[in-house]
């Protein structure tokens, strides 16, 4: 067995090199000169396939990104991305309600904490003074639970 293992193990990266192959193909002139060499790859998916991609991905963008972010428990961020002020909502299960948020840099340093009453629902932090970057947002609730939101400001 232990003599055939190389063979096999041969012959599996040739099959896997075949099934990723690219095509060198080259375009001539009239007179038999090469004008243009390109690479073909040969198992990607077609024009009509990354388009339809294109669009499932511009459409979840626009959903997802440009009207926020809501979590299991309904805290909604938006607009995310963002540039000047953070919107924030949110309706809890009853006996329940959002105790604190805490927005924090990359970094791990604590850019933004306040706490709330039982009866807010909503609340705008600005971001004027924070630099462009990635911030996460925390969640408290009230039965020591937490959500957390990924922020982009630009």
């Amino acid at each position: 067995m232990k003599r055939y293992a190389p063979l096999i193990l041969g012959i599996v990266l040739a099959i896997s090199h075949d099934l990723h192959a690219q095509k060198l193909a080259f375009s001539y002139d009239a007179s038999g000169n090469q004008t243009e060499r390109r690479w073909v790859c040969i198992n990607c998916p077609s024009a009509r396939q990354m388009a339809s991609d294109k669009k499932t991905l511009a459409k979840f963008n626009n959903e997802e990104i440009g009207n926020g972010l809501t979590t299991e428990r309904g805290l909604k961020a938006y607009p995310n991305p963002l540039k000047e002020l953070l919107n924030l909502s949110w309706g809890a299960p009853e006996k329940i309600f959002l105790k604190t948020i805490d927005i924090y840099s990359v970094g791990g340093n604590t850019v933004f904490k306040k706490s709330y009453a039982p009866s807010d629902r909503q609340t705008s932090i600005p971001f004027q003074e924070f630099p462009p970057g990635t911030y996460l947002l925390l969640g408290r609730y009230s039965d020591d639970k937490t959500e957390t939101i990924k922020l982009i400001k630009h």
